[in-house]
């Protein structure tokens, strides 16, 4: 069965996934990478904020690209402080 994108709710376009070079990404992993593109040191509150998610949400998302080796942090203090992979 094919669904068309405009006929899903938004729960399902929140998980509906796409083709990157490199495989598939979720909306939300690609939201992140671009925001610590353009933002790079950012925390997970940053982060969260940004992109209008609960921060528990983005904190799996970080977690998820950093084993996907896409992003990576540095502890300052209490705080994470997060970036693409090779950037600091």
């Amino acid at each position: 069965m094919i669904i068309r994108a405009d006929r899903l709710n938004w729960q399902s376009k929140l998980t509906a996934r796409f083709d990157s070079e490199d495989g598939y990404l979720d909306i939300i992993e690609n939201k992140i990478v671009h925001s610590l593109g353009e933002r790079p040191g950012s925390s997970i509150g940053e982060i969260a904020k940004e992109l209008r998610v609960n921060r528990s949400t983005a904190s799996k998302y970080l977690h998820v690209l950093r084993a996907k080796r896409k992003v990576n942090f540095r502890q300052v203090g209490p705080v994470k402080l997060w970036s693409l992979e090779g950037t600091r």
